[in-house]
């Protein structure tokens, strides 16, 4: 692993009119490392992915992805190395578009040949038949339709992975499918995470590092294993660890 931090955001500020949503959060995440950021609703967690993501342009701070500066309007470059997957499947997936359309289209954007291979290899990765690359949105279930926008971030082969919930749209019984399909590929790809969630047994489960937000402010940052031992510092991060009914770290 490099010791340049693959992410590093610095007196981060986001304001929606009057309302101040995201208030002097700083933070770095290591190059390979999976970086959790979690809260209730409110908390201003999405809206700091949305901006390292480029699709909130409307910030102050600094933000550096592997040493470089980010401005607001990020380029075909950025987004070719930092890629999001969004926390619906279907929201996210155009229900008129196979899968096959769906992952032609960043390649098509950014210009880069070999679709067939490139496509095949995708479904493989995640572990879905080469027959669904002709199949609709609809003809798919939950976790069919996240496996397909997995493929579609990876496609384009990037470094960096934004995880908005990736899992708390679908069922129980396939979430940790899911999160255990990540964690092989982030092992396979040597990929660095960055994942929100509101719910702490997938971060203690898939992050070594967590930022608790309150309010818009990071409020704590600890070690997963804190986590695991019930031992945050702060009381808003004791009660999130309350709140959570029944948490363990999950055997998935």
């Amino acid at each position: 692993m490099s010791t340049q931090p693959a992410i590093a955001v610095s007196h981060l500020d986001v304001r929606f009119g009057q309302a101040h949503v995201v208030r002097d959060v700083s933070f770095h995440v290591r190059d390979g490392e999976s970086y959790g950021i979690v809260g209730e609703s409110g908390s201003g967690k999405s809206t700091v992915l949305r901006v390292l993501a480029g699709l909130n342009q409307d910030w102050s701070g600094t933000i550096d992805i592997r040493g470089a500066p980010q401005p607001k309007r990020r380029d075909k470059a950025f987004h070719g190395a930092v890629q999001m997957v969004f926390q619906d499947p279907y929201g996210s997936l155009h229900p008129k578009k196979t899968i096959d359309d769906a992952l032609a289209e960043p390649l098509s954007i950014h210009g880069i040949g070999g679709t067939d291979a490139r496509i095949t290899r995708a479904l493989d990765e995640v572990g879905l038949p080469r027959s669904f690359r002709f199949r609709y949105p609809s003809q798919l279930s939950g976790g069919q339709r996240q496996r397909v926008a997995i493929a579609r971030a990876l496609i384009l082969e990037p470094g960096i992975l934004l995880l908005d919930e990736p899992t708390s749209a679908l069922d129980v019984s396939i979430q940790a499918e899911v999160l255990n399909l990540l964690q092989a590929l982030r092992v396979e790809r040597g990929l660095t995470y960055v994942l929100v969630s509101h719910n702490l047994a997938v971060v203690a489960h898939m992050c070594e590092r967590l930022l608790v937000m309150q309010l818009g402010r990071a409020v704590e940052e600890m070690q997963a294993r804190t986590l695991t031992a019930r031992a945050p510092q702060t009381e808003y991060a004791r009660q999130l660890l309350l709140a959570s009914e029944g948490f363990s770290r999950p055997s998935v």
